[in-house]
Order: structure tokens, then C-alpha cells, then sequence
């Protein structure tokens, strides 16, 4: 009885092993990875001049890819370069989730050996870059000199879109207009504060009331979501402040306010009070009760997150609940 049992599984297995010699894979990562590429530049010329071959070899390896996936990935245009198909779109998100999983294969055996190595795809909203980003990633490379990064510093929209088609590994953000296919990890509650002129008539108080600023010229930061967020804040005052001045960029910001034309509003703990042009402001902690913003860690649902990717969000994790605003 036991013989036959073993002969049936030796069968089985061995009908396993043709059945995937009959269908062998058919394409190589060598041919994903131009396709991600190309599909990123929507040009031969740029994908080629990226992976450093000539435009016809990567021409004639996704062609090659097509034939055997069996659907057509681009449509060519003759003046003005490529563009997806539906069901290239459609295999993109995959195509960089099988890339990701090969690296992981290759540092997994890397590791054995006592290293880790790998690239991660870093998204950053563009307001909290300036001074989160780059101490982040030099903290964390100090003790993993085999990681290297690809920034990405945008707005919410674009970092949601990098996150859902693969492109983005993990996003620093805040919990704002999120999806159900996005995981987020809060990390630290952000209360807004102002930051007035150095020598402005409240800057001696040791906190001011929203009511006290209604009458001042105000410096917008003019980014989605942060001008509808700082504005709503007013709302319990029963007014909002007509802007001033705008500027999408906060150094700017800072700086209009440091020079004495306005305060602003900002939620980000910053390491100084003083401006790239040598200028100082002062910040200004609320009376109020003032709806604070949430940062944290996002990642999509859908796409399983590499081992090098798990060890930063735990660095993130520890680094990021350690930041603290000086009252």
C-alpha cells in the first residue's frame, strides 16, 4: 500500500514538472525592466539613454515582450513618443511589484552573507521635506550603507498615484484624503503654531489667540489641502484672513515673515528660526483649541512590502515620534 501511494505522488509530481515544461516562462526581468522603464519615460530614446543600450535593442526586447505576454504594452507614436495601452497600465503596477520581489531574492542572499542592500522608493510630502527628508535618510544610511533611495517630494494627489501604481515604496505624509487601499501609520499629532517677525507686537506673549493675528497681513503657504486646512482654523473666530502674500514654497514663507511682511501659519517642528538669508522669526504657540494634523507612514494595501523596506519604516517609526515643536 505504501509503494503505490509513493508511486501516485512521484506521478502527480512528475505530471507537475511537465506541466510547467510546457509552459515555460516565457519572458526575463531583464525585459520587465525595460518595459518599467520605458513605460515611466513614454520615450525609446530616454529609456534607452537610462539603462544605457541603444534605442533598437530596447525596441526589439519589448516588442519581443508583447509577443509573449500577448497583448500590445505601447501605442507608438511616429512625432511624439509613447504612450500605455490599457493593458499595458493595467501590468505596470504588476510588473514593478515582480522587479521588487527579485531584489528582495537577491538581498535575502545578500543578507546571509551580513549585509543588507536594496533601493527604496522614498515619496515625501513637499511641504514636510525641506526639514524631515534629508536627516532621515542620512540617520538611516549611517547603518545601512547598502540602501540607496529614490526621493520623490510632491503633493498628496501624485503621492496617493506613486503609491497605488508601485512606484512608491512608502510615503511620508499626513492622513489626508486617504483610500481604503492605502495602510497609514500615525506617528506624531502636528498642532499648527505662528511665526511672527522677530520684533512683531506679539512676540513677546508667550501664546497669542487666532483673533489676535485677524487683523495682521497674512503669509499664505499655498498648497493643497495646507491653505483650506490653516483657513478653517479661523473659522472659529468667525473669519477667515485674506492673504497677503502666497507662496507654494515654505522657505519662502518663512522668509516674507522673518523680513516683516506678515505671519504665517505651519505644523512642522523646525530645528531653527532663522532664514536662509540670515533673517529670524519667532514662533508662537496657540491659546486656542486648534485642530492638529496627523503624519505618519502610508503604503498601499496591494503590494507587499520588501524586507529593506520594513526595516525604514521601523527607523521611521522610532525617528519621527521623537520630533517635538519647542513651545
Amino acid at each position: 500500500m505504501f509503494f503505490v501511494h509513493f508511486t501516485m505522488r512521484r506521478i502527480r509530481s512528475r505530471e507537475r514538472d511537465v506541466s510547467m515544461e510546457n509552459h515555460p516562462l516565457r519572458y526575463s526581468l531583464r525585459q520587465l525592466r525595460y518595459f518599467v522603464v520605458t513605460a515611466e519615460a513614454l520615450s525609446f530614446t530616454a529609456a534607452a539613454r537610462k539603462l544605457h543600450i541603444s534605442q533598437p535593442s530596447i525596441s526589439t526586447a519589448l516588442a519581443d515582450l508583447e509577443v509573449s505576454f500577448g497583448v500590445q504594452l505601447f501605442i507608438r507614436h511616429h512625432a511624439s513618443g509613447l504612450s500605455l495601452t490599457q493593458a499595458g497600465r493595467d501590468l505596470l503596477g504588476q510588473a514593478r511589484n515582480l522587479l521588487k520581489i527579485a531584489e528582495e531574492l537577491q538581498m535575502a542572499a545578500k543578507e546571509m552573507d551580513g549585509g543588507m542592500t536594496g533601493s527604496i522608493a522614498l515619496g515625501c510630502l513637499v511641504s514636510l521635506a525641506p526639514p524631515l527628508m534629508p536627516r532621515l535618510i542620512a540617520r538611516f544610511t549611517d547603518d545601512h550603507a547598502g540602501i540607496s533611495f529614490r526621493t520623490v517630494e510632491a503633493h498628496q494627489d501624485a503621492l496617493l498615484r506613486g503609491l497605488h501604481d508601485g512606484s512608491l515604496d512608502i510615503a511620508l505624509t499626513y492622513s489626508l484624503d486617504l483610500t481604503e487601499d492605502i495602510a497609514f501609520t500615525p506617528l506624531l499629532s502636528l498642532p499648527p503654531y505662528a511665526i511672527l517677525p522677530r520684533t512683531h507686537r506679539l512676540a513677546r506673549a508667550r501664546r497669542i489667540s487666532l483673533a489676535d493675528l485677524l487683523p495682521e497681513p497674512y503669509v499664505m503657504l499655498d498648497l493643497p489641502h495646507s491653505r483650506e486646512y490653516f483657513a478653517a482654523l479661523f473659522d472659529a473666530v468667525g473669519s477667515r484672513p485674506v492673504p497677503a502674500f502666497r507662496s507654494s514654497q515654505p522657505e519662502v514663507v518663512r522668509g516674507m515673515v522673518a523680513n516683516g511682511l506678515g505671519y504665517s501659519l505651519l505644523n512642522f517642528p523646525l530645528k531653527s528660526n532663522r532664514t536662509v538669508d540670515g533673517e529670524e522669526f519667532v514662533i508662537k504657540r496657540f491659546k486656542d483649541n486648534v485642530n492638529a494634523t496627523m503624519l505618519g507612514i502610508a503604503q498601499s494595501r496591494t503590494m507587499k512590502p520588501r524586507q529593506v523596506v520594513h526595516r525604514f519604516t521601523s527607523f521611521c517609526e522610532n525617528y519621527i515620534r521623537r520630533l517635538h515643536i519647542d513651545a
